[in-house]
């Protein structure tokens, strides 16, 4: 079976970046990647995996954005991953291929720190953060 690289893209984004900034030592971050599909039964050439990082931070009651204090999402971004598998397969029985969430991840943080730059703030997600989440990943730890 050959499985080839189509494209990757954006499949959405809400970001609070000041926010970010602000709670940026309360945060936690969730990364999944899973494939997408409508039906499991599909045989198909056309594969969807999508990632997702989403950054949440622990708001006190007493801190003014959160009325009642809670969990307040600062980040949500999805990357969308197109394979094409010569012949055609079973929707999600393509493996994971070696690189694919760290590619993905890579381009989540590029635009993110883009946004983060043009709101006047710093990078959120640099080197360390990313392996960090590699890592997490990779061992099944949530951080």
């Amino acid at each position: 079976m050959a499985v080839t690289d189509v494209a990757d893209r954006l499949y959405g984004i809400t970001f609070r970046p000041q926010e970010l900034a602000l709670y940026g030592e309360r945060v936690q971050f969730d990364l999944r990647y899973a494939a997408m599909f409508d039906d499991p039964s599909e045989v198909t050439e056309r594969h969807f995996s999508l990632l997702v990082l989403e950054i949440t931070a622990e708001i006190p009651a007493d801190e003014g954005l959160a009325r009642n204090g809670g969990r307040m999402q600062l980040l949500k971004c999805g990357w969308e991953l197109e394979r094409r598998a010569d012949p055609a397969q079973q929707v999600d029985t393509l493996p994971e291929a070696p690189g694919d969430v760290a590619r993905l991840l890579e381009r989540i943080a590029a635009t993110v720190n883009d946004l983060a730059g043009r709101a006047g703030l710093g990078a959120p997600l640099g080197p360390e953060v990313i392996t960090s989440l590699l890592h997490q990943y990779r061992t099944g730890a949530s951080r």
